[in-house]
């Protein structure tokens, strides 16, 4: 895996630039789609003290642990996906009939095509935009074909929005233009019993029309700002071949307590991501 990990890995910037598609159907470029389609499982890795990475080379899920439940975000491709959390959680020492909500990120199959199982299967409320909730519904080909079930949604979140699970907290974004209504997410981590903030952008791929670029544009200031507000050092994806994640993930594994944690990018870090936020969006307006 490793080995593979590495002769995939793609940055940030050329990522965010080269899946420059139509947002209703497009399919994005063959090596983006290889790395999609990839179902292989990653080793389900805790990554925080209250914070765990399941998934598959293609997408992953993030879990956090609170006083009195699991807030899981986002739901990966499918029923077989759901299940794959399912076990990845027991693995992490996670209890699957804690799972109480499913936050997603966006209305693409491979964010929401697990939730319906699990919601069925725990009753975790499922919390989305009802702006992507429409979209998700509207669209059957593409990023929403049948491999995903379409989910119901018992929250319609909005910006601003605060979802409260005992002791933990993750603020809701309104950040569309990858799809017209995808939100971000803002919560706290601790790490080696240290408190941190950690940020989630909830759709990477830029669109091709110019209104949803600039709606992208939009958003990407308004995540920069929460994010500075709220002091956030760690930068977390679903997408883990952005980057060097792979590699993060096996570096936190082997991870002694008081080692420094690789997704800790603390002030510096931070400042190189939004950058190549901004330049990725800005140079694709350019383009026209």
């Amino acid at each position: 895996m490793k080995k593979y990990i590495k002769t995939v890995t793609i940055s940030t910037l050329s990522l965010l630039s080269y899946v420059t598609q139509p947002l209703m159907a497009a399919e994005p470029p063959p090596q983006i789609m290889k790395l999609l389609n990839d179902n292989t499982p990653l080793k389900p890795t805790k990554v925080f003290d209250n914070v765990y990475s399941i998934g598959t080379v293609s997408v992953s899920a993030w879990a956090i642990k609170t006083s009195e439940g699991i807030i899981l975000i986002d739901a990966m491709w499918d029923d077989d996906s759901a299940k794959l959390i399912i076990k990845d959680m027991k693995e992490l020492g996670l209890d699957p009939t804690q799972l109480k909500y499913i936050l997603i990120s966006h209305g693409h199959g491979d964010h929401y095509g697990g939730a319906n199982y699990l919601r069925n299967k725990y009753h975790a409320k499922v919390a989305m935009s009802k702006v992507d909730f429409d979209f998700m519904h509207s669209l059957n080909k593409g990023p929403n074909g049948p491999r995903s079930p379409k989910t119901p949604a018992d929250i319609f979140v909005k910006d601003g929005d605060v979802i409260t699970l005992g002791n933990e907290s993750v603020k809701i974004l309104l950040t569309p233009g990858h799809t017209p209504g995808g939100i971000s997410f803002i919560f706290p981590v601790t790490n080696d019993g240290q408190k941190h903030t950690a940020i989630l952008w909830g759709g990477t791929g830029i669109p091709h029309d110019m209104k949803s670029k600039l709606a992208y544009q939009k958003s990407v200031a308004h995540f920069e700002e929460e994010a500075r507000k709220a002091n956030a050092d760690i930068e977390l994806t679903a997408h883990l071949f952005i980057g060097d994640n792979f590699a993060k993930l096996d570096k936190v594994r082997d991870r002694k307590e008081g080692e420094n944690n690789p997704f800790i990018l603390g002030q510096d870090g931070m400042n190189k991501y939004f950058k190549e936020l901004h330049k990725s969006i800005d140079d694709a307006i350019k383009e026209k």
